[in-house]
């Protein structure tokens, strides 16, 4: 079997050069899209590039692997034929997309994608798009690539898979099995990107703050693919767009006129340190008996802060919470714009409002920011400085899914110590997401089933207690404005069905020498939602928001709606202080707090509004 290591170890050779091959054209011709970056940065792009690449490979190799094993077992030269002609068919693929994506990311500066592939269902529109120019620089640089590699192809990787028919044995089938099992497992596992809990995302190849270098390194195909099969995330908004609600506009009672508000920030440009909880739930932040005891620190903070107490979470997953928290993103059932949306860098975020202030912007990750392409969210809006899991060395301490909230904390203050003034910089921890296994072993025996979750809750208290006794003789301290917000709820110590409205509450909490003191100790019971965060900040720094981010408000300005919305799969809710309705959008069944049947269709009218503004909105982006 050496023969068949040998043609294997060639073909992903390769493959691997296909890639860097057109990689390397593609920043050529895109060379001035990173003027002032190092050459050391641009070629680290071939060394980013090289998990989606294997990964690309993978799924070369395994159907290469069947054909092979058929090939072995007949003993029939049609089937070398057949393998040759696919890897050639596939080299031309490869070339043609590439070529494409160069004169594609001339127009619009995007990868070939859904976007991009769809307008081949009008073939006439293909057909005359192009120039001749564009026309000639496709056919020749395609054939071109194409006849280079087969030139290779044929000299280095063609190979006779028949074996000799002395060899032909019993014995020899059942080891041919075998070892062709074995390596479909091993291309299987590189296929997918490892072991990991996760497996590779579209954003496993991005490593800068400039999109062109983290379009360079994203494998053209595997791209292709994944937006091809992740299309159809926007069907899941079109029963909402179909909705015909009754009465005003949406926005004429969700987002009233402005007026005024007060200024609760010492300085116009503060260092803001903006804490994402993980799964934290109001529940956990609760000050009275053995609940008081879940987080007492994040308690001790409160008193001193700004609290708002009744605060709804916009979605239930991390990939609908961090968009929420950070762009004022809304949300819909069983949708996420991060996965739906191809070009993530268009969607709107805080720090680009920041930048305008000369901002350094961060954001650290305990966890892998491949889940729900995170990574292409936060890499696409040009953040300074970005690191996860994978940036922190390798004596560190570990999890299953990342970082203990410990060791991140600690090392968000040593980035804090080298930022320049002001910065912006987020900190999302990771050990309070299943499997809960943090690195001490916290029994507080509260919670019943959901004690684990609440240990870790304990433990990640613990841990902001750490990271505060250090912050506060820190230079930058005196200057700075500490935000925390859950990116969603959980199951809690109390037990909640999931159309309940306080399922869906969570700690939003302002805290720090930035905020004046005549609002510190201050709690804010109207209800506010996620989203409105953005709106808060924003106001309070002096930007206006609602053209970009029309789905935020400012929840300090004295006339400022008392409502939230929240959403889970299957459902959405709605919360006013007299009274919460939740509408299931697959049975229709209502969970609510009223009686009369009038105030029941107003509150229902008023969610599909939102429903069809939300998704409006997330289409259009």
């Amino acid at each position: 079997m050496k023969r068949l290591a040998l043609y294997l170890m060639r073909l992903v050779v390769y493959f691997l050069a296909l890639f860097a091959f057109h990689r390397a054209i593609f920043l050529i011709d895109g060379r001035k899209y990173f003027d002032g970056s190092t050459t050391k940065e641009v070629l680290y792009g071939f060394v980013s590039a090289f998990k989606l690449d294997m990964s690309t490979v993978g799924y070369f190799v395994l159907p290469t692997l069947l054909l092979m094993l058929f090939a072995v077992f007949s003993n029939k030269a049609i089937f070398n034929t057949i393998i040759r002609y696919l890897h050639l068919f596939i080299t031309l693929i490869y070339s043609g997309l590439s070529v494409s994506e160069i004169l594609l990311y001339r127009e619009w500066q995007a990868k070939i994608g859904y976007d991009s592939l769809r307008h081949f269902a009008n073939v006439s529109e293909v057909i005359k798009t192009p120039s001749i120019s564009m026309a000639l620089f496709f056919v020749t640089l395609t054939g071109a690539s194409f006849l280079l590699f087969r030139w290779i192809y044929k000299k280095w990787i063609a190979e006779d898979l028949r074996f000799a028919e002395r060899k032909r044995s019993w014995k020899f089938f059942l080891v041919t099995v075998g070892i062709y099992l074995a390596l479909s497992g091993m291309f299987f596992v590189i296929l997918r990107g490892g072991i990991n809990r996760f497996p590779i995302g579209l954003s496993a190849g991005y490593y800068s703050n400039k999109s062109v270098l983290n379009d360079a390194a994203t494998n053209v195909f595997w791209n292709s693919v994944y937006s091809m099969l992740n299309s159809s995330e926007f069907d899941l908004l079109q029963p909402f767009l179909d909705y015909k609600p009754k009465g005003a506009d949406f926005f004429t009672s969700y987002r009233p006129e402005k007026d005024s508000f007060p200024s609760i920030l010492t300085t116009r440009h503060p260092n803001i340190v903006f804490f994402i909880l993980e799964s934290w739930s109001a529940d956990v932040c609760l000050t009275q008996g053995r609940d008081s005891l879940i987080a007492p620190f994040f308690n001790e903070l409160i008193r001193q802060g700004l609290y708002f107490s009744n605060c709804y979470a916009s979605g239930h997953v991390s990939d609908q919470g961090v968009p929420a928290s950070l762009g004022a993103l809304p949300v819909v059932p069983s949708f996420s714009i991060l996965m739906g949306k191809q070009q993530v860098g268009e969607l709107p975020c805080i720090t680009d409002e920041l930048k305008k202030d000369k901002y350094f912007t961060g954001f650290l990750y305990g966890g892998q920011l491949d889940y729900g392409n995170i990574r292409g969210y936060i890499y696409k809006k040009g953040i300074d400085e970005v690191a996860d899991v994978q940036h922190f060395p390798a004596n560190t301490p570990r999890t299953a899914l990342g970082i203990p909230d410990l060791p991140l904390y600690l090392d968000l203050l040593k980035r804090l110590d080298r930022a320049s003034q002001p910065f912006f910089y987020c900190g999302y921890n990771i050990s309070t997401h299943s499997p809960y296994d943090v690195p001490v072993n916290y029994k507080l025996n509260i919670g019943g089933v959901n004690a684990p979750f609440i240990n870790t809750i304990h433990y990640g208290d613990s841990s902001l207690s750490v990271f505060f006794k250090e912050a506060r003789n820190k230079p930058w301290f005196q200057n700075t404005l500490f935000v925390f917000v859950a990116d969603h709820s959980h199951e809690s110590q109390i037990i909640r069905v999931k159309e309940d409205k306080d399922r869906y509450k969570i700690p939003m909490l302002l805290y720090g020498p930035a905020l004046k003191p005549e609002y510190s100790g201050q709690i804010i019971d109207r209800i506010v939602s996620q989203l409105d965060l953005t709106g808060l900040l924003l106001s309070q720094l002096g930007h206006e928001f609602q053209s970009r981010y029309p789905f935020t408000r400012n929840p300090l300005q004295y006339n400022s709606r008392p409502i939230a919305f929240y959403n889970y799969p299957g459902g959405s809710g709605i919360v006013t202080p007299q009274h919460f309705l939740t509408k299931n959008i697959h049975d229709k069944d209502i969970r609510n707090s009223m009686q009369q049947d009038t105030l029941q269709v107003r509150l229902n009218n008023e969610i599909e509004k939102y429903l069809n503004k939300a998704s409006l909105y997330l289409k259009g982006l």
